[in-house]
């Protein structure tokens, strides 16, 4: 669970503040920004899916430097995208580092050496962590398709 925003680095909270960001069930703070008015009839969707979803969804994402998201999975495909702060280290293993042609790491970031954009296959556990750096906080922005549903996610611990 999140630390209140008035725990975070004056940028941090700032941001959270312009960007009217909420404490998020895994850690951080988000909003929804864009939600596909493309309706997906749960026919069309692959197995598992218990009711339609939109296209494709969009969240802003924040996270203190130091602070790791709870780990969870997603029934969909999550693009990942660095927008500004610190890296990310987006987790588990293999199987991302693997799905983003890169060996054995998945860093989320501007550096040269990271990436901008990561895919979290669909169903796949995983877990961020914002990076120690200059800012004091990672935003980055997450995609969904099929759209984000709260039925579709899953935390570790239940």
């Amino acid at each position: 669970m999140s630390a209140p925003a008035s725990s975070l680095p004056p940028a941090a909270r700032a941001i959270v503040d312009r960007l009217e960001l909420a404490p998020h069930p895994e850690g951080g703070f988000y909003r929804e920004t864009w939600r596909s008015p493309v309706e997906l009839a749960r026919e069309s969707l692959p197995a598992g899916y218990p009711g339609p979803r939109a296209a494709m969804t969009a969240i802003l994402f924040l996270l203190p430097t130091g602070v790791s998201s709870a780990l969870h999975r997603v029934r969909s495909e999550e693009l990942w995208l660095h927008h500004q702060g610190d890296d990310v280290a987006l987790g588990i293993g293999e199987t991302i580092a693997a799905a983003n042609g890169v060996a054995g790491r998945s860093i989320l970031g501007q550096d040269a050496d990271a990436s901008l954009q990561l895919i979290v296959p669909a169903g796949h556990w995983q877990t961020a962590r914002a990076l120690e750096g200059d800012a004091g906080y990672a935003l980055v922005g997450c995609v969904v398709a099929p759209g984000f549903d709260f039925d579709d996610f899953e935390m570790a611990d239940g």
